[in-house]
């Protein structure tokens, strides 16, 4: 009867060590699972704020080319005044010329 208990005793310690075993396996599985999902967390984070720094950036350079995009339609529409203004000069100018050549005949 003791021997079975001894027995039982054994198999119960080679079980537990067994189990003993396991534990600190998953313990160091879990423990390695968390650094990687602590540095996946980490590297989520930089990235999201690179993107809303990028999205920020980008947000100023289209503000700055819509701005400097009016500055240059004014310009154009200024131009395009100015040309119709020395079209129509011109055109006066033929004009006083003809009239001066038809009188200089």
């Amino acid at each position: 009867r003791l021997t079975g208990q001894q027995q039982e005793i054994n198999s119960l310690m080679q079980r537990k060590s067994a189990a003993d075993e396991e534990n600190a396996r998953l313990k160091s599985e879990f423990s390695n699972l968390n650094r990687k999902f602590k540095d996946k967390s980490q590297e989520l984070k930089d990235t999201e704020e690179c993107a809303q720094k990028k999205e920020e950036q980008n947000r100023l350079v289209i503000k700055n080319l819509e701005e400097e995009n009016k500055g240059l339609n004014i310009c154009c529409a200024d131009l395009l005044s100015d040309l119709e203004k020395l079209r129509k000069q011109e055109a006066q100018w033929k004009k006083e010329k003809s009239g001066n050549d038809t009188r200089i005949k």
